[in-house]
């Protein structure tokens, strides 16, 4: 098949192209993928020669595409509509069994070319009869027939172009004929390649109309004009001869580029207006990747810098925050390099499995999953943690929580801590990893956090001075008598109504029993401080990561406990961050006990 031979068609979120390898049809899915349906068909002028005679085989292409056309549209649509199927399908499927396809198929084409009948040949034609009354000849007849014929199919189209859905059907027409224009010109199939070119194409269906029309107008002038039946049955009767004719034409357009194949093709070209729309990238890109596969075009490898671009504009598309870095930092996950790596080797090619592999993740990223949940690492205090949904992942405030408590314990200090609500265990890693005599337990109630907290343990190579204790707070602690210099805690502390205020990464990803901290945010405070003194050494310290309107609720739970030297310190952002405060036994009392 020559470059010139390709065609196709639009559909639902999608494009059908007819190679020399078969059909393809692409279908962009509402999860962003681009499903494939490759039907390695022979065109049915070359599986029976002597329907390829010109000037017959028109109409027996044109059967052959409504019939090809009307397959790729119920295959995009099986991706978009989930509706039972009608008593008629029903029944003609108990019936016919594996045929009943092609029955529904073949009587789709037949209405509509009944319809089409009706509404292109016998309105024309019974509205033009009125006028016989007025005295007009054939020839006025015939022009006020044709006048009227295609002042139907311009207000059709004009009518439909309207309709929201079919815009979109309109932009993947454009698509499609821009990136059949780029393969005709030889040029590498690629977005940017195939933008550029226009998307009005000689070849369209809509010039395939147009062509109809005037060539049944002025076939239908030789033949008189008669009465209303004996018209319309020759009109259809006509209707081969008229379908030979306009596939002729119209294959000839596609390959001249003369004056007088631009005069002619000129009338259809201006009706594009109506029925293409420009595409957006993401529309073009399902395109190319039809024809070639219609063609049997392998896919080219990507390099480095093209997948980040377009990694980039699909998260820019999602109004994600920092896409460029997000795009960036997905990629380098899945080829295993880091930012500095694929800065200077923007030109190096990614596998197609790999690229496969990056597009599923900014899939993930464009629905807000957290960056951090999708790279399965988070860095703390410099220290590379891992992390999954079911903990809370890391921030930079709790760092603030982390060199205060640092400031406790001195280089040589062989002390307890205590990492209460550990969730990723970033907080008693980071202690033990800047301090090398501590033993740390770390406790958490729930699976994920006991999974993903022995994991850091190990990846930090600290089994030997950090240990995971499961635990509903501090229950086991005091059951078992344990006693702890620190008690260090960033508890829930978000209150329960404003959950569904936070951004959607944060309330749709992260675990809502590391978040929910009540009705008043202070539950798990309360409880902590109620219970900390079981569990602290003489002059112990309890340390709370806190939200900024907390500072002074906190410290009033923990002077009432009884804390001493109680500081409340604020973040970066001047705002209240952390509470830490000692129990100091009294004299008197200590000589009671």
């Amino acid at each position: 098949m020559k470059r010139s031979d390709v065609g196709g068609q639009a559909v639902i979120e999608g494009v059908m192209m007819r190679g020399s390898k078969g059909i393809a049809t692409a279908v962009r899915t509402e999860k962003g993928k681009i499903e494939i349906d490759m039907q390695r068909t022979i065109p049915v002028t070359k599986k029976h020669k002597y329907l390829n005679i010109p000037f017959i085989r028109g109409v027996f292409v044109l059967v052959d595409s409504l019939r090809q056309g009307i397959k790729a549209l119920n295959y995009s649509s099986s991706f978009f509509e989930d509706c039972e199927e009608s008593k008629f399908e029903d029944f003609l499927r108990r019936k016919l069994g594996e045929k009943a396809n092609d029955a529904i198929i073949y009587f789709t084409i037949g209405l509509s070319l009944l319809l089409s009948a009706i509404i292109f040949l016998a309105i024309p034609t019974a509205i033009a009869s009125l006028f016989k009354y007025f005295g007009l000849g054939d020839i006025g007849l015939n022009i006020i027939e044709a006048i009227i014929r295609i002042s139907i199919l311009i207000l059709y189209m004009y009518g439909i172009s309207k309709l929201e859905d079919i815009y979109r059907l309109f932009q993947y027409h454009g698509a499609e004929h821009k990136t059949i224009f780029c393969y005709e010109a030889g040029e590498k199939l690629t977005v940017e390649n195939v933008r550029k070119y226009s998307r009005f194409h000689p070849r369209c269906g809509t010039n395939f109309l147009f062509l109809v029309m005037l060539v049944s107008i002025l076939l239908f002038t030789f033949t008189g004009w008669g009465g209303f039946f004996e018209r319309l049955i020759l009109r259809i009767l006509l209707i081969p001869l008229v379908s030979g004719i306009s596939y002729e034409i119209i294959r000839w357009l596609g390959k001249n580029n003369s004056k007088l194949a631009k005069i002619i093709s000129a009338p259809g070209l201006k009706l594009q207006n109506l029925t293409t729309r420009e595409p957006d990238d993401s529309q073009l890109e399902v395109a190319i990747v039809a024809l070639k596969t219609a063609e049997g075009i392998p896919e080219d490898k990507k390099m480095i810098l093209d997948l980040i671009n377009l990694g980039t504009k699909k998260l820019e598309e999602n109004k994600i925050e920092t896409p460029r870095l997000d795009a960036t930092l997905l990629l380098g996950k899945v080829i295993n390099k880091d930012r500095l790596y694929m800065l200077t080797n923007g030109n190096e090619e990614v596998s197609l499995e790999d690229e496969k592999e990056y597009f599923s993740l900014i899939e993930e990223r464009m629905k807000n999953k957290p960056i951090k949940y999708i790279l399965g690492t988070c860095e703390f205090m410099g220290l590379d943690l891992n992390v999954r949904e079911g903990v809370l992942i890391p921030r930079g405030d709790t760092e603030v929580l982390v060199e205060r408590v640092l400031k406790e314990i001195k280089e040589d200090d062989e002390i307890k801590v205590c990492d209460l609500c550990c969730g990723s265990g970033a907080i008693g890693i980071a202690l033990a990893h800047f301090r090398k005599n501590i033993t740390v337990d770390s406790i958490d109630y729930f699976p994920i956090p006991e999974e993903v907290t022995k994991e850091n343990i190990i990846k930090h190579g600290l089994e030997d001075r950090v240990n995971f204790i499961k635990s509903n707070l501090l229950d086991e602690i005091i059951k078992n008598s344990k006693k702890y210099k620190i008690i260090v805690s960033n508890p829930p502390y978000i209150k329960e109504e404003d959950i569904k205020e936070l951004m959607n990464d944060v309330k749709e990803y992260e675990p809502h029993t590391a978040l929910n901290g009540g009705a008043d945010g202070l539950v798990f405070y309360r409880n902590i401080v109620e219970h900390s003194l079981e569990a602290l050494e003489e002059n112990g310290v309890l340390a709370f990561e806190i939200g900024f309107d907390q500072g002074d609720d906190v410290k009033e739970l923990m002077e009432k406990a009884g804390y001493k030297d109680i500081e409340v310190i604020k973040d970066l952002a001047e705002l209240d961050r952390v509470v830490i405060g000692r129990y100091i036994v009294e004299n008197e009392r200590k000589t009671m006990i």
